[in-house]
């Protein structure tokens, strides 16, 4: 199901395509995506999903992944999508669909159910560390200490 964005914004130097509802943000001392999350906060968005913020370069793809945690934003890209978790939740996935977690700090500490290898109250020495997993049931449960990004990659074949 394809489904047109509440609102593009930002200074649009980067789009491509055609939408409706943009908002065009010329402001060029902060990025687009500072600029859409003010947006969906000053319109009442409390839990907006971020499209199109890995951008063209890798180091836009990185800080801004990690921007949109740090705001608790939900981010989809073409091969995956990247769910800010703090807490306990129970995700609904297909077995054996890969997943990786980062987290930032490294006082974080989790568990899990429900992945090929399991998260007993892991220490996270690096960011990576529990990356490249795969899920072994229908229903996985993550709890972390701090907040942290769950990456689900779609199926292969899937790209969306």
């Amino acid at each position: 199901m394809r489904r047109e964005p509440t609102a593009v914004v930002g200074d649009l130097d980067s789009l491509a395509g055609k939408f409706k509802n943009i908002v065009k943000v010329p402001c060029q001392e902060t990025n687009d995506l500072e600029k859409a999350a003010a947006w969906c906060r000053a319109h009442g968005y409390e839990r907006p999903i971020v499209l199109g913020a890995t951008g063209f370069r890798e180091d836009h793809t990185v800080g801004n992944v990690f921007r949109a945690l740090n705001l608790g934003l939900e981010v989809v890209t073409n091969y995956g999508r990247f769910v800010p978790l703090e807490g306990r939740k129970t995700f609904s996935v297909e077995r054996g669909a890969a997943v990786s977690i980062f987290a930032p700090d490294n006082t974080t500490r989790m568990t899990s159910r429900g992945l090929e290898w399991p998260l007993d109250n892991v220490e996270f020495k690096n960011i990576y560390c529990a990356t490249l997993n795969r899920t072994t049931a229908k229903r996985i449960v993550l709890e972390a200490s701090k907040r942290v990004y769950v990456y689900f990659a779609y199926p292969k074949g899937s790209a969306r």
